[in-house]
């Protein structure tokens, strides 16, 4: 088996002058970028030479799509901030149920928790702030997906979301060790325990939502026949 690597991308005039040559004899542009897929050229490389073929032909740059990558910018932007404030408002209310928790079963051997206000107002404050952010970009998310059905199938949807997941499932798994590491070294405690829940609780709501809402698909368009130009057949 041949173990030759197709020559580097900086050859790509080196294939321009083999489409040229090739479409000068006849050769369709279908056989012509088939073959070279098959010789072992990448699909963009190839892409990237006719582009290059046809600008020369016709004397002006392809025309670029419009808005297109700003699209996306503005999509990753929307996407990500959006995780962000849920990732800031989830850590302030889990916090604050923590809070709860040290209150209800407080622990004698240490005074740190004996005056929790300054940590009860920095997370409302960062619940407060981040909560209506977030709703406000789902809500703008949400809208686009039904204004746009082929934002469903973007792949800026779906590689954040999936990273979204990834960081959750990696807490929820973290919480599961930590409960699974206090339970078999005899620590267990009604404390920590009702952490873990608030832990898995807040992680598993999140995990729930996100895991349906990537799999959501747009609704299939009903396309209504204009009755009067029926009428006029």
């Amino acid at each position: 088996m041949s173990t030759d690597l197709p020559a580097p991308p900086d050859r790509r005039s080196e294939l321009v002058q083999f489409i040229l040559l090739a479409r000068d004899r006849g050769t369709s542009d279908e056989f012509i970028s088939k073959l070279l897929r098959d010789y072992g050229w990448p699909s963009r490389e190839v892409e990237r030479a006719f582009f290059e073929v046809y600008e020369g032909l016709l004397g002006r740059p392809l025309p670029t799509p419009q808005g297109a990558s700003a699209e996306l910018a503005r999509d990753a932007f929307f996407y990500l901030l959006a995780f962000v404030t849920l990732g800031i408002w989830l850590q302030a209310l889990g916090e604050m149920a923590f809070i709860f928790i040290n209150h209800l079963i407080p622990d004698r051997l240490n005074n740190y928790y004996n005056d929790p206000s300054w940590q009860v107002a920095f997370a409302l404050a960062r619940l407060i702030v981040a909560y209506p952010v977030y709703l406000g970009l789902m809500r703008q998310i949400n809208y686009d997906l039904a204004a746009h059905r082929e934002k469903y199938f973007s792949g800026v949807r779906k590689w954040l979301t999936y990273l979204t997941l990834l960081i959750a499932t990696i807490i929820a798994i973290g919480a599961v060790i930590a409960f699974l590491t206090s339970f078999l070294r005899g620590e267990l405690t009604p404390r920590f325990l009702l952490k873990v829940l608030v832990v898995l609780v807040l992680d598993g709501g999140v995990l729930w939502y996100y895991f349906d809402w990537i799999r959501r698909k747009p609704a299939p368009k009903v396309l209504r026949l204009n009755q009067e130009s029926l009428a006029h057949e």
